[in-house]
């Protein structure tokens, strides 16, 4: 009786194990994951991944519209570990100067509030020169425990209108992992 019992228990918890990792997430396909980042974001088909590029998690490259294209549309993911409890708008003017430190004829157009897979994120649309051309950006800013996330989506300005639906697509995709 007691032999049927251990078996019986032996029996259980396999198949528990198996039912369990058989319910792990699987990887989406076209989707990006930094579990060490802890987050994970859609990438379109025929764009480039560079990992672990000038400071950033990730930077996600657009092929060139053609032999003249000027500007290659991207977006980057950048997390920082924060060493003190900030709101979103906080962790903005944090973050802020270094941008436009780096950056000439820097100028900030419109802001607003959205949620990012649960969490509160500031958005801004920021604009700057980059040589002769203006480089329009669509940014978020989202805290997560003790983890700042920067996204930030860029086109030229000529082009910006263009993209921004698919910008807010894509970060639409993004999911703390």
């Amino acid at each position: 009786m007691h032999s049927r019992k251990i078996s019986l228990l032996v029996i259980v918890l396999f198949v528990t194990s198996m039912t369990v990792s058989g319910c792990k997430k699987k990887d989406e396909a076209g989707r990006y994951y930094s579990r060490d980042k802890g987050y994970s974001i859609k990438i379109p088909d025929s764009w480039d991944i560079k990992k672990a590029y000038l400071g950033t998690d990730i930077v996600a490259v657009s092929p060139p519209d053609g032999p003249l294209d000027d500007f290659h549309e991207n977006f980057n993911v950048m997390v920082q570990p924060l060493n003190e409890s900030l709101t979103v708008d906080q962790f903005y003017q944090k973050s802020i100067p270094g941008f436009k430190s780096v950056t000439q004829e820097f100028r900030e157009h419109t802001h607003g509030y959205i949620e990012l897979d649960g969490e509160k994120a500031r958005w801004d649309i920021i604009s700057h020169k980059m040589g002769p051309l203006t480089i329009k950006v669509l940014g978020y800013i989202t805290i997560r425990n003790t983890s700042g996330y920067v996204i930030t989506f860029s086109a030229s300005e000529a082009k910006f209108s263009e993209y921004e639906e698919m910008f807010k697509n894509i970060a639409d995709t993004f999911r703390f992992e």
